[in-house]
């Protein structure tokens, strides 16, 4: 039993917590959404806020939005102090941003590991996530008894910042693919054919994979479910997009993506919770006139 604590309680983080719970560790979590937190009342201890979650574990998992949310949380650690702890970032986060904070906590006795996490909330909650890890060796060996709790599959890939590069590659393509999708139920539809038919062509052709298969069959329902916000996805674009820009050069099929992804984006009414990645589908049918 290890003395294990969660930050980011969402429909990813949930699922991991969960498993590790199971797994008999001592927990302690912590999320700015209280409802989040309560889910765990009688599972695990928590917290008031990140750094008590530090103070209780050796092993800290971050599950946040964005990298200057998992920046500032790393720099209360390291103020705090985090001599012996281990933070494994399994969110999304931009690779520079990762390295610097791995230097960080390095120079101050702690350690860091990204390892990002591949398929989604189902997933999540079986335990049978792929991850990828990039970090020091010896991090990533210490961490694989946790891994096991929450995945099927896990990969050492290489220095601090691989595994948040390759997820972003990763995420370039299969969400590129889902707003191509996106973009093509509507139209076939408008011409005639149906998105049932249309699914099943591709479900027996080359094309299917696990990005062609979840996505299209929202299309063809029309059911937008909450499984991935469209706001993260286009996040995750976004980091991509800075890489470009690192090496001054255009990101071409990427541009249009983001601009796809900012349409639909602005559809979200204010106050109100947020919406899927497969939403753009929905956006394209009203730009066709099918609403």
């Amino acid at each position: 039993m290890k003395r294990v604590g969660f930050i980011g309680l969402g429909n990813i983080g949930r699922g991991i917590c969960s498993n590790l719970i199971k797994q008999g560790n001592e927990m302690t979590v912590y999320d700015v959404y209280r409802p989040a937190m309560e889910k765990f009342e009688g599972q695990a201890y928590l917290a008031a806020d990140p750094v008590e979650v530090l103070r209780r574990s050796d092993y800290v998992f971050l599950s946040l939005p964005k990298s200057e949310v998992v920046e500032d949380t790393v720099h209360s650690f390291i103020k705090e102090g985090v001599q012996g702890k281990m933070v494994i970032d399994t969110s999304t986060s931009y690779p520079i941003s990762t390295k610097k904070l791995y230097e960080e906590m390095k120079a101050a006795g702690g350690a860091l590991v990204d390892a990002p996490l591949m398929a989604g909330p189902d997933e999540a909650a079986a335990g049978t996530l792929d991850i990828v890890v990039g970090g020091d060796k010896e991090d990533y060996d210490k961490a694989t008894e946790l891994f096991d709790a929450y995945c099927q599959s896990y990969k050492y890939v290489g220095p601090s910042g691989t595994g948040h590069l390759i997820k972003l590659a990763i995420n370039f393509i299969s969400l590129t693919e889902a707003l191509m999708f996106a973009q093509l139920f509507p139209l076939m539809d408008k011409m005639g054919f149906d998105p049932k038919d249309l699914f099943d062509v591709f479900e027996d052709s080359v094309l299917k994979n696990w990005t062609s298969t979840f996505y299209t069959k929202k299309y063809m329902d029309r059911n937008y479910r909450l499984d991935f916000a469209l706001a993260l996805g286009t996040k995750d674009l976004s980091y991509v997009k800075r890489m470009y820009e690192e090496y001054n050069v255009p990101a071409f099929v990427l541009d249009g993506a983001l601009d796809f992804c900012r349409v639909a984006l602005a559809e979200q009414e204010k106050g109100q919770p947020p919406i899927d990645m497969s939403y753009p589908c929905e956006t394209m049918y009203r730009l066709l006139g099918m609403k």
